[in-house]
């Protein structure tokens, strides 16, 4: 009997024994599985309502508005008029800070040869002066500062310096078609900034 109460609680100590191992060893080898749902940036953003990921304002063509004066009627171009064109940059749909920047140069089919950008203003800010050598614009957009719309507005005249390439019986012939246009090509290109 005694053999067999020693056989009993061998057979149980071997089942306790591999049941507590098995625990044990259970606890390491347990896995789960989880799913990491982020969202992904946004980079949505409109110049003059149009979105930039259609590739239709990088680059545009721009008529400036011309206002007139004294002796210029309003949208009317004649030398040394003076106009400007805006561009509203809408970020509010990008989700990343970026850098803009804006080229401006003179359209070979406009009819005038001799626009320059003078200067501009951001958000009806102080005017910042352009020269005739260097008519980029450069700036930031900080996703943090929730800068949702910029106006950029760019101030131009017809220049009729000495510096002009157009002479006077060129300034004249333009202005004898009504038809006529004054164009400025704008290239605009946007980087996401780096983290």
């Amino acid at each position: 009997m005694k053999k067999k109460v020693i056989i009993i609680l061998t057979f149980l100590s071997l089942i306790l024994c591999l049941f507590f191992t098995y625990e044990s060893y259970a606890k390491y080898i347990t896995s789960t599985s989880e799913e990491a749902n982020m969202k992904i940036a946004r980079w949505r953003i409109l110049v003059n309502n149009k979105d930039i990921r259609d590739g239709n304002t990088t680059n545009a063509i721009i008529t400036p508005i011309f206002e007139g004066n004294d002796n210029i009627a309003s949208n009317i171009i004649a030398p040394t008029s003076t106009g400007y064109f805006d561009l509203v940059i809408d970020a509010s749909e990008a989700d990343v800070s970026f850098k803009y920047k804006i080229e401006l140069s003179i359209n070979e089919n406009s009819s005038v040869q001799d626009l320059v950008a003078t200067s501009y203003q951001i958000n009806s800010g102080t005017k910042i002066p352009l020269t005739k050598d260097n008519q980029v614009i450069e700036g930031t957009i900080i996703h943090a500062d929730n800068i949702n719309t910029l106006t950029i507005r760019v101030y131009i005249i017809w220049d009729d310096s000495n510096e002009a390439t157009m002479d006077n019986t060129a300034d004249t012939e333009v202005t004898k078609d009504s038809n006529n246009s004054a164009k400025i090509n704008v290239n605009l290109a946007f980087t996401q900034l780096a983290n």
